[in-house]
């Protein structure tokens, strides 16, 4: 892993240095490869999302940190941190040249849920959750330390922070780190790693952006409605690889129209999707 986190460094450096990037990029965040225990014995289901958001570093919102930026100030970082924050006098480069930093680095991904997650997002750890957690409970997954069948944890297209939206600066994301091909053997090497039993991709533009920058056909699109709860939503099942894909048309960070029981009722669904589909 220590392999993939010098080499998104070395993007990292190089985008720094380009003028389209420059405002941004977060010069106190390294990249962020995972989110949740790695090293969990447990079979894992992973979720995939576009890229980590400015919350995971920010204290600011996005409207104060570019304000702060186009004024030669740096924004305000969060105090109660989600992840390793370089330091005074710790820099991009000393990712690749620091042995030390580089462990702290991976060890804070492992450590993400168990720190200070963005709960808003990933959802708390309770039976009846919001968010992506109230999905995973109904897969008899979690990405907390709890009693379930599979241990959830995250990756993302881009592992980089950016302080604008993904959706924003697509095109600019895309022309940089995408049609190249640069992102996919990163994500590739980060699939093989946690092996996962299948992965969660959420939100239509993700899985939309997965499946033409990893060369994937979606397949037929099938709907799920809750009977007893709130939620609606279109979903796909593919293979990338032996990998077993679960697209899904809602964000579950912010899963419009769900309420808590239909979130855990959609996870039990899919659940037999996870079951009963295979792939080569």
């Amino acid at each position: 892993m220590i392999q993939l986190l010098t080499a998104a460094t070395r993007m990292l450096i190089t985008l720094s240095n380009n003028p389209n990037w420059k405002n941004e990029l977060l010069y106190n965040a390294p990249p962020v490869l995972w989110f949740g225990n790695s090293k969990s014995e447990k079979p894992k289901v992973l979720t995939m999302g576009a890229n980590p958001s400015r919350a995971e570093f920010l204290q600011d919102n996005k409207n104060i940190a570019k304000q702060k930026i186009s004024n030669g100030q740096q924004p305000t970082y969060l105090s109660n941190k989600r992840f390793y924050h370089l330091n005074n006098g710790q820099s991009f480069t000393s990712i690749i040249n620091n042995n030390n930093l580089q462990t702290s680095i991976l060890d804070s991904y492992d450590r993400y849920f168990k720190v200070n997650p963005y709960r808003k997002w990933f959802g708390i750890n309770k039976m009846n959750s919001y968010n992506v957690e109230g999905v995973l409970r109904g897969l008899d997954a979690s990405y907390y330390d709890i009693d379930s069948k599979y241990r959830a944890c995250h990756i993302d297209i881009i592992p980089f922070t950016t302080i604008s939206d993904f959706n924003q600066i697509q095109n600019m994301i895309a022309s940089t780190l995408l049609n190249n091909g640069w992102g996919k053997p990163i994500v590739d090497d980060l699939i093989d790693y946690f092996n996962p039993e299948v992965i969660l991709i959420f939100g239509l533009a993700n899985f939309n952006n997965f499946c033409k920058y990893f060369k994937v056909s979606p397949g037929s699109k099938k709907t799920w409605k809750s009977c007893n709860g709130k939620g609606k939503c279109d979903y796909w099942t593919p293979c990338y690889g032996q990998y077993k894909i679960i697209g899904l048309s809602t964000n579950l960070g912010n899963p419009i129209g769900f309420d808590s029981r239909g979130l855990n009722d959609l996870g039990c669904y899919l659940n037999t999707v996870l079951l009963n589909s295979k792939c080569p």
